[in-house]
């Protein structure tokens, strides 16, 4: 099940959260940072080593930065919807 790091009242971690509502993606929550603290463990160190939330945890996969990852499951989840399937760029031109 896809970890989310961070304490909900951090604006980065509520665009993730955001996302994960939008895609009815199944998630766990732990909080930390702020008022919470963890953030400076080496324990999270290890998974950001940048020390800010929110950092995702996606079976081995882990990520952190708040657009990349909500980026990353809007891709792997959204498809169409809030990812769209081609870019503008990609688009054949008109004949």
């Amino acid at each position: 099940m896809l970890k989310i790091i961070g304490r909900k009242t951090s604006s980065n971690v509520q665009k993730v959260l955001w996302v994960c509502g939008e895609l009815n993606l199944p998630f766990e929550r732990e909080d930390l940072g702020g008022p919470f603290g963890g953030n400076d463990t080496a324990r999270y160190r290890a998974l950001n080593p940048n020390g800010k939330v929110p950092t995702i945890v996606d079976q081995d996969f882990v990520l952190w930065e708040s657009n990349s990852c909500t980026r990353y499951l809007s891709a792997k989840h959204g498809a169409d919807t809030l990812y769209p399937d081609t870019c503008p760029n990609d688009a054949p031109s008109p004949s």
